[in-house]
């Protein structure tokens, strides 16, 4: 190993034996040299790397300097050495920080990642209700990921949100899809349901370290809302009936479900035939698939279990192109709950309307109802028919209040809430299917 005053005019000069090697140690640099391989017929001219060699807790090393010259300098190669030598008077190994150096840096993850990594971590293996993971998923795809879907988290401040929030409100949100320009409502409702779905997904990458604060943090919600206690009439859930039976399966017989059994839109919506036992008449939700992440049995009555009987069952197309049943009562494609609840609702409108019309050309539009009026119309009609609050409460699935319903008193009040679906279900079926005039109906 001979010890040279390397000089550009050395590296050029210094040589090796044909197939050999040779380290030419630099006389100003202790460890710092240039390794000359000589020629072969994989390399005709020889290859010259700068090189350090240097001990590290009693272990020599020997670390290369690339590229090889002349492509890196004498100055700049002894420079180079002379930093890692300062490296190691501070303990630290020159070749492990050549390999940080080397090593690729993790892209950070997209906002449309961690909104997939939200839903399944953050909400699915939580036990939150498959509705209200189906709710929040399609307030991020209709309106945040078109903005946000490439951005990372750290990159969103407030200003974003409160951009994102006022055109939502004021326009709502316009994406591609398959190549088609397809439009989500908005409106200061839309807004704050988006505010609210956005704000839990940062307090979880708060909670997970991923960021340190929140953009939503002081932001003001788009609209005010005050509770609804809108129902139906009698004559309005007659007008609305019938055009229920016009628009057929999937929607149709799904609005009829809700208004008959009370119970939630997202829940009437995921409602799987495996939870469904048509002969004792019940349908049984986990706690993963209700809103309240409680378990809930609601008792089926004639007029739901008889309309379940004769609803079609979808087929599932597989990846290899088998067929399966679907396991959703109501669905459009077999693979998930229906959606697009508005355009339903919009479309029933129209038939209220257009028959409203046909009577009174100058007749008022039907707009001023939503899907969760049937529920809250459930509730109301059966306490006038004289069921229990209590009970109304089971029915709806709501929490029980003090220590003794919400810990000690297990009882399911099965037959309670069965009592109270059947009569409400009696008294809408005489309501929407009357008998003859010439009919009398006895009543025990």
């Amino acid at each position: 190993m001979p010890v040279v005053k390397l000089t550009d005019a050395a590296a050029q000069r210094l040589a090796a034996p044909p197939g050999g090697r040779v380290d030419y140690f630099d006389a100003t640099l202790p460890g710092f040299g240039l390794r000359v391989a000589g020629k072969t017929d994989r390399s005709p001219e020889g290859r010259r790397t700068w090189m350090l060699f240097y001990r590290y807790k009693g272990t020599q090393k020997r670390i290369s300097l690339e590229p090889p010259y002349p492509g890196l300098s004498l100055a700049d190669a002894r420079r180079e050495a002379g930093d890692m030598l300062a490296l190691l008077s501070k303990g630290i190994d020159p070749a492990d920080e050549k390999a940080k150096a080397k090593a690729p840096v993790a892209k950070p993850k997209t906002f449309s990642e961690e909104v997939e990594d939200y839903l399944q971590r953050g909400l699915t293996k939580k036990g939150r209700s498959a509705g209200y993971v189906i709710e929040t998923r399609r307030h991020f795809t209709n309106h945040v990921l078109p903005r946000w879907g490439q951005k990372s988290l750290v990159e969103i401040v407030r200003k974003d949100v409160i951009e994102m929030l006022d055109s939502i409100a004021e326009e709502g949100t316009t994406r591609k899809v398959e190549g088609k320009k397809v439009h989500a409502a908005g409106g200061p409702i839309a807004a704050n349901r988006v505010l609210a779905a956005v704000r839990a997904l940062f307090n979880w990458a708060i909670r997970r370290g991923l960021v340190d604060a929140n953009p939503c943090a002081l932001v003001d919600r788009p609209g005010e809302e005050t509770p609804r206690d809108r129902t139906l009439s009698a004559g309005e859930i007659n007008e609305l009936w019938p055009q229920f039976d016009a628009v057929g399966y999937p929607f149709g017989p799904f609005l009829q479900m809700c208004l008959i059994t009370g119970q939630r839109r997202t829940e009437v919506a995921s409602m799987r035939w495996g939870d469904l036992d048509l002969e004792a008449k019940t349908w049984t939700m986990g706690a993963e698939q209700t809103k309240a992440s409680r378990a809930h049995v609601v008792p089926l009555s004639d007029m739901a279990a008889d309309m379940l009987k004769v609803l079609p069952r979808k087929t599932l197309t597989e990846k290899n192109g088998a067929q399966k049943p679907s396991p959703f009562v109501f669905t459009t494609e077999g693979g998930t709950p229906i959606s697009g609840f508005s355009r339903a609702k919009e479309r029933i409108e129209e038939k209220v309307t257009a028959a409203r019309r046909e009577v009174d050309p100058k007749a008022e539009e039907m707009h001023d109802w939503g899907i969760h009026d049937l529920r809250r119309t459930a509730a109301t009609e059966m306490g006038r028919l004289g069921v229990a609050e209590f009970i109304i409460s089971k029915v709806l699935n709501h929490a029980a209040r003090g220590v003794t319903g919400q810990v000690y008193n297990r009882y399911e009040y099965l037959a309670e809430k069965r009592h109270a679906l059947d009569t409400w279900a009696a008294y809408l079926d005489r309501l929407v299917h009357p008998a003859p005039e010439n009919v009398v109906v006895l009543r025990a």
